[in-house]
């Protein structure tokens, strides 16, 4: 009995010493959350503005110094060690974001080229050519940040060739000879008895694709659409005669068939929070279905870049204020430190203090008023006109109502009501820089989507500057950007639409 007590009394002590060991590991935890939450922020932002791969020493500088926050958290608990090397941190991973800009201009033609590989999936199944790729643009991006273009262009040019390797590589590798080994599978199978359509769909597809990757080497956008559709469409075709067999199995009549397709869009549209009805068709199903999910992905944009811009402004002025508050610190203990003879002297570190602080004050209030003025301009379109965005304290208008004729480059009467809310956005920020950029899908060649983009990009500027009363004090420059920084997936209709755009730039006076 005594030692059943005594084991009993070992086990709770065991039981709350385990409680304790879990409990403080989850308070250091928490803690270790809150201190580290801006850098954490800042390092996400830098990544998605690629500043690792563009900027990559700045960003390893910031990346060493997380670390050692991380190493004076877990060793001796210094706090203020701690914040000071994730301050630290942070201005690195903002530099590095600066310093991103510039060098996506430089290394625009290769990162498409990178893009386009991994697309593929060439670090997957070109491992050697995406090593050797990777390689030479770190390089690349190494020399330009030490300021030597010359071997910053040379190694650009490298890895971008490498990269157009490993992304024909690829295409051959999985889609070519996965389909390739799908149509085998599908020949064993007999499926051309019961989908020959779609067998017969892969296999042109195949056969297309085979012949651009001979005949077009510059240009790998088309090839690789063809080999994922083809590839696509040889599943489809296996699963199709599954199905279909299935049913002859089954003795299914086609009303048992249409029942059962109509069951998963029924459960769609009500998540969606409507009532499907199939009496007329699936027409008007499928329409509010596309329409709500339209509505769901413009507000999830416009979400997204509402919240960078105001996460990214919030981290500069707590950086603004921290400074601000270490130097107060600084100034108190100094004045207690000093004599009455030094009194004068810190009265006039003091005035600059709060001249500093004026300053910053001063900054704030032109930011509200930046905010404010970009509510009106946010108003002055509908979701089907434009998405207005914001990067920094620069507004974008992505225009999306706005249209050529393919291959054309003149403004047409309906667009004429779009542009004068244009110009009535552009008279909001009175003496601002307007920049109107012009891109295309990656459809066609890089030099002639080049000068579309240019073109189309001119006769919108002067259209612009054609009313004078309404842009004047406004300078107004275009350019042309050809099928560079894609917003959509070029690979489906919808996608290449949505890239084929006219971004409006205003850049306020500060």
């Amino acid at each position: 009995m005594k030692k059943l007590k005594k084991r009993t009394k070992s086990i709770v002590i065991l039981w709350c010493l385990s409680f304790l060991m879990i409990s403080t590991i989850a308070y250091a935890q928490q803690t270790k959350s809150a201190l580290f939450v801006k850098a954490d922020k800042a390092r996400l932002y830098a990544q998605q503005m690629q500043a690792d791969i563009l900027v990559p020493l700045t960003y390893n500088e910031g990346v060493d110094s997380y670390k050692d926050a991380e190493k004076s958290f877990n060793k001796d608990k210094d706090v203020a060690k701690v914040e000071a090397s994730l301050v630290e941190a942070v201005n690195y991973f903002k530099q590095a974001v600066d310093l991103s800009a510039s060098s996506r201009i430089v290394f625009a033609n290769t990162l498409d080229a990178r893009a386009d590989a991994l697309s593929a999936g060439a670090n997957a199944y070109a491992k050697e050519l995406w090593k050797g790729a990777e390689q030479s643009f770190y390089e690349a991006a190494k020399e330009l940040e030490n300021g030597d273009k010359d071997d910053a262009y040379k190694y650009s040019k490298e890895a971008m060739e490498i990269y157009r390797k490993a992304e024909l590589a690829s295409i051959k590798t999985d889609l070519l000879d996965e389909t390739r080994a799908l149509l085998e599978k599908a020949d064993d199978l007999k499926v051309d008895r019961n989908a020959p359509k779609t067998l017969e769909k892969a296999t042109s597809l195949l056969a297309e694709t085979e012949k651009e990757l001979e005949t077009n080497r510059y240009d790998m956008d088309y090839p690789r659409i063809l080999a994922k559709q083809a590839k696509y469409e040889a599943r489809h075709a296996i699963y199709l005669n599954s199905a279909i067999s299935e049913m002859n199995d089954n003795d299914l009549e086609m009303e048992d068939v249409i029942l059962h397709y109509e069951t998963p869009l029924t459960r769609i549209v009500e998540k969606a929070g409507f009532v499907a009805h199939f009496d007329e068709g699936l027409a008007k199903p499928e329409n509010k279905i596309i329409n709500y999910v339209d509505d769901l992905q413009e507000r999830n944009k416009n979400l997204l870049a509402q919240n960078f811009a105001k996460d990214y402004k919030i981290m500069q002025l707590e950086s603004s204020i921290a400074l601000l508050k270490k130097e107060s610190d600084a100034l108190n203990r100094e004045l207690e430190r000093e004599s009455i003879k030094r009194s004068e002297a810190m009265k006039v570190q003091m005035k600059k203090f709060e001249d500093e602080k004026a300053i910053l004050d001063a900054k704030i209030e032109r930011q509200k008023k930046l905010d404010d003025q970009f509510e009106e301009v946010y108003r002055t379109f509908n979701s089907t006109e434009a998405s207005v965005l914001r990067s920094e304290n620069n507004v974008i208008i992505r225009m999306h109502g706005f249209g050529f004729d393919i291959g054309k480059s003149e403004i047409k009467p309906d667009n004429f009501p779009l542009l004068t809310k244009v110009q009535n956005a552009i008279k909001i920020f009175p003496g601002s820089a307007v920049i109107v950029e012009g891109y295309t899908d990656s459809f066609g060649g890089d030099a002639s989507n080049l000068k579309l983009s240019q073109d189309r990009s001119d006769a919108v500027t002067k259209y612009l500057n054609a009313n004078s009363k309404t842009t004047a004090g406004n300078k107004i420059t275009s350019v042309g950007y050809g099928e560079i920084n894609p917003i959509a997936n070029n690979e489906t209709k919808e996608g290449r639409k949505q890239n084929r755009r006219i971004d409006i730039i205003i850049q306020p006076v500060l």
